[in-house]
């Protein structure tokens, strides 16, 4: 998770910073403002239309009593796609566009959907019931103490794979 977070957080702001400063110097620091400004406002009302279309869909498929998996992975995704585009900078942009359009967007829910069913059929992602009801629960390969760390805090063994939390009810 660490790299990851690293990833986002320093590396690729590091290289918007790059990009807009190197295009900006090819076309200028108002060209450059100009089409950060319109690639917000094109992205803003192309996720909004894209957003209401993937709804309407939602709406028709639970009328007619199905489950609208498909349709809520693209919803994500136009979401994730809406607040990238959003976001000031070109690579950003081009992702955005990437999870906005509905031509490449087919393309990464298939990948999505590969990802997911190999990580369930590995162990990584269970779904599950509980005394609670539904359950989701993801364990991350890329630090093996963590789960040793919350069970000697709790002072019970705890089941591999399994999340275990406290709640409140008010």
């Amino acid at each position: 998770m660490f790299p990851i977070l690293v990833l986002l957080f320093t590396v690729i702001p590091a290289i918007e910073i790059y990009l807009l400063f190197s295009i900006g110097a090819q076309i200028g620091g108002l060209n450059t403002l100009a089409v950060v400004i319109l690639t917000g406002i094109v992205g803003a009302s192309l996720a909004k239309s894209q957003g209401l279309a993937i709804l309407a869909s939602i709406q028709n498929d639970l009328n007619r009593g199905s489950l609208p998996t498909n349709q809520l992975m693209h919803g994500l995704l136009v979401f994730g796609g809406g607040l990238l585009l959003l976001t000031p900078g070109f690579l950003t942009d081009i992702m955005g566009i990437c999870m906005v359009f509905p031509g490449t967007r087919h393309l990464l829910t298939a990948f999505l959907k590969g990802y997911f069913e190999k990580a369930i059929k590995s162990g990584n992602i269970k779904f599950g019931a509980s005394s609670f009801g539904g359950g989701f629960s993801y364990q991350s390969k890329s630090n093996p103490f963590e789960q040793e760390q919350f069970s000697k805090r709790t002072n019970r063994e705890v089941e591999p794979g399994v999340f275990e939390a406290e709640f409140k009810e008010k």
